[in-house]
């Protein structure tokens, strides 16, 4: 509260007791009062007086302090002939809030009758009240200031929430809170030193601008960051200044340290405060506040740094390449990003436990840690990716780190007895400038260059090159992701079917391959070999070949009347990353159930290879469909070496003979051959054999001589909508040609 809202206040409440006083005393010419700094606040008659003014100014000291409450006072006589009657008033016994001055004139203090102690306990109750009614008053407007610094503080938290929020995952966040927190307690100089993280953040007062603050941070750090050791709530220390010390940072000042814990409660850090700006000491209300802060400081770290290692997180590291986008003031200007993915760790969680894999992780973070140059900021992105963002240098600087890292990680080697393994890195490097933007782009071409590392045989450096034909493929493929997952959401892909003609008899059971199509965000039909390409490496063919399964089925189970008169049958090709699914027989299971679809209505194409790889699990799936009713058909057959070694292993219904084998098939003995083969074998073991991609008539004769049973390809029927065919098959029901 203001010195004028004070006094209007005091105004207001002497000013209720004025006709009291008058009704006590009626001989008084008017009553003042002066408060404890002997200014008049308010006077009866409302009018100045110089004279009362000067005389209560000058009173001594020792006569006003042997005042007390229990009716003392005293009585003067002015210059004028006016006699002063002059009492304290007391709040309470401790408490003086100033003097009424009750005044006479001339002549009434010359009366025998005029005596100051009667007239002084005659005036004892009002005096009373006036001193409650001050005190309670005083009382208030202590309150009401406490109040208003509880909102000023309030304030400044809401404050640095909003400054912060959206910045939770940076440095920004923290330099908010720093730098808020400092200004709002007028702070000298203070600074955030968390050395595990590499985190100093400082925000310093122009008077401080000369103090030697690198040599302040290694006292905080190595004197008295020890000494806050199961310490939770921020400390004050006095920092003794220096006999005859001219820099104002030695003079001495207090300091307030706030520890930072971890999330296990191990002191890490430390906030701290040093000197204030108008030499006050820290208050309660001002330690509590700077422990909310901290609070907060302990929060945006949590967020923001990785529990296991204590290098910055995902997040945090995203934010922070935001950050360093905005430093950037050229396109001559540059940051390097390096990638690194350790290439075996899996073996090592697989061999020795995830405890072994998560030793690794921890050492190599280490690893990376050491002896980075104040321009790099590490991360750990995910379980075993790492990024290092080296601000403001070329591609040569990272290369070189890049090198160093890769040959420090030789000694990286996880040992368990009698067993050891070698753990290697692939590595990959990738400028960000200012045509990078902050969408995160520059991080996704470096870890595109690390990959094509791991493509290339893995234990080795790619650098980022736009024009690398297997960085473009991955580039690609990353672009179609987004893609396909939205056509997944949305039900955007085209289902289309194939005819699978016999080549022995034209009246045998219809039979179609389902294939799939999809058109990109604008619209245009994507490539087959993209699409799955980008389906097979971020293995979303799991949920692709769920969609077909149970689109199809879908599909058949509208015309099931037609389907089931016909006896056709729709071939549906499954994945290898579908039959490492413990899952899908289940899946397919239920859909054929809620379909009421037979399940010989149905095939499913695995290819060889995708058999192969999964052999145990293959064997159990083929087994297993087979039970319920459904082909089995071996896709791309004889494109392995041992191909005839393992069909002995698949109890499976049909052997589609690899397209390579047919295209060229008239004009290479070999090919010719190998179908002649794989035909013979098809036969001794009771197999149907289907050649796909039958280009020309030529073809189809030929096929037919050696023996096929079954022909797929333009020649006999190009891909039309899945609908289409099942109307057409319709139509063929009803005419009695089906």
């Amino acid at each position: 509260m203001s010195a004028d809202l004070h006094n209007l206040q005091t105004k207001k409440n002497i000013g209720k007791a004025k006709n009291l006083l008058h009704s006590l005393v009626p001989r008084a010419q008017c009553f003042c009062f002066y408060d404890e700094n002997r200014q008049c606040v308010w006077s009866s008659d409302g009018a100045d007086d110089y004279e009362i003014d000067n005389f209560i100014a000058d009173l001594p000291d020792e006569i006003i302090t042997e005042l007390n409450s229990d009716g003392d006072c005293f009585r003067r006589t002015l210059t004028s002939g006016r006699t002063l009657l002059v009492l304290p008033v007391c709040g309470d016994k401790d408490t003086r809030l100033g003097l009424l001055v009750v005044v006479f004139s001339r002549n009434a203090g010359k009366a025998s009758s005029f005596n100051p102690n009667i007239l002084a306990n005659i005036l004892l109750p009002a005096v009373d009240v006036i001193g409650e009614g001050l005190l309670q008053s005083q009382q208030l407007r202590d309150a009401n200031g406490i109040v208003d610094d509880i909102k000023k503080e309030l304030s400044l938290i809401y404050e640095v929430d909003e400054k912060i929020h959206g910045m939770l995952h940076s440095h920004a966040g923290l330099a908010q809170l720093v730098g808020q927190s400092g200004r709002f307690l007028g702070i000298a100089y203070s600074v955030l030193l968390i050395p595990a993280k590499r985190i100093r953040i400082s925000a310093t007062h122009s008077s401080w601008k000369n103090v030697k603050r690198k040599v302040l941070d290694r006292y905080l750090i190595e004197q008295l960051m020890p000494r806050l050791e199961g310490e939770r709530k921020p400390v004050v220390f006095e920092i003794p200044g220096i006999d005859g010390a001219k820099n104002i940072g030695e003079q001495g000042y207090q300091t307030l340290l706030c520890p930072l814990a971890d999330r296990h409660g191990n002191l890490e850090g430390v906030l701290a405060l040093l000197g204030r700006v108008e030499d006050k000491s820290f208050t309660k209300a001002e330690r509590r506040f700077m422990a909310h802060i901290v609070r907060k400081v302990e929060f945006v770290i949590e967020r923001s740094f990785d529990a296991m290692t204590g290098l910055m997180n995902r997040s945090g590291f995203e934010a922070q390449l935001i950050e360093s986008s905005k430093s950037l003031t050229g396109p001559a200007d540059m940051h390097q990003l390096i990638y690194l993915d350790l290439d075996n760790l899996q073996l090592v969680n697989d061999t020795f436990g995830r405890e072994a894999g998560n030793i690794v992780i921890t050492r190599f973070a280490r690893l990376l840690d050491a002896d980075l140059s104040r321009n790099a900021v590490v991360s750990r992105l995910t379980g075993d990716d790492f990024c290092i963002l080296l601000t403001h240098s070329d591609s040569d600087t990272a290369l070189q780190l890049a090198h160093q890292i890769r040959d420090s990680g030789q000694s990286l080697r996880y040992l368990e007895g009698d067993k050891s393994l070698q753990i290697t890195m692939s590595i990959g490097i990738a400028e960000f400038n200012i045509h990078s933007g902050d969408d995160g782009s520059a991080l996704t071409t470096a870890r595109m260059a690390c990959e094509a590392a791991k493509d290339h045989g893995r234990d080795r450096i790619e650098v980022y090159d736009e024009n690398n034909l297997s960085i473009i493929r991955r580039h690609d493929d990353m672009q179609l992701v987004t893609d396909i997952q939205q056509a997944l959401d949305d039900e955007g892909f085209e289902l289309l079917a194939q005819p699978i003609v016999s080549l022995k008899n034209t009246e045998g059971q219809p039979r179609f391959e389902v294939l799939l199509r999809m058109r990109d965000s604008e619209g245009n039909h994507v490539p087959t070999k993209a699409l799955f390409s980008a389906a097979e490496r971020y293995r979303l063919m799991p949920q692709i070949d769920r969609w077909v399964t149970s689109a199809t089925i879908a599909k058949l189970a509208s015309q099931a009347e037609c389907v089931n008169a016909a006896q056709a049958i729709f071939s549906i090709n499954l994945s290898g990353q579908s039959l490492s699914d413990d899952d899908i027989l289940e899946f397919i299971d239920e859909e054929i159930r809620v379909s009421g679809i037979p399940a010989e209505r149905l095939c499913f194409e695995v290819t060889e290879s995708a058999a192969i790889s999964n052999l145990k699990k293959a064997q159990l799936f083929i087994d297993e469909l087979r039970k319920r009713g459904c082909r089995i058909s071996l896709d791309d057959f004889g494109v392995g070496l041992s191909s005839f070694a393992y069909l002995k292993d698949f109890n499976v219904d049909t052997l589609k003979i690899d397209g390579a084998f047919i295209r060229d098939i008239t004009d290479n003995r070999i090919s010719e051959s190998m179908v002649a083969a794989i035909t013979q074998v098809a036969k001794v073991l009771g197999l149907e054999t289907v050649a796909e991609y039958v280009g020309s008539v030529k073809t189809r004769k030929l096929l037919t001589e050696l023996g096929v049973d079954y022909a797929q390809g333009h020649s006999i029927g190009r891909p039309i909508p899945l609908d289409d065919a099942l109307q057409q098959l319709s139509e063929n029901v009803r005419s009695g040609t089906a």
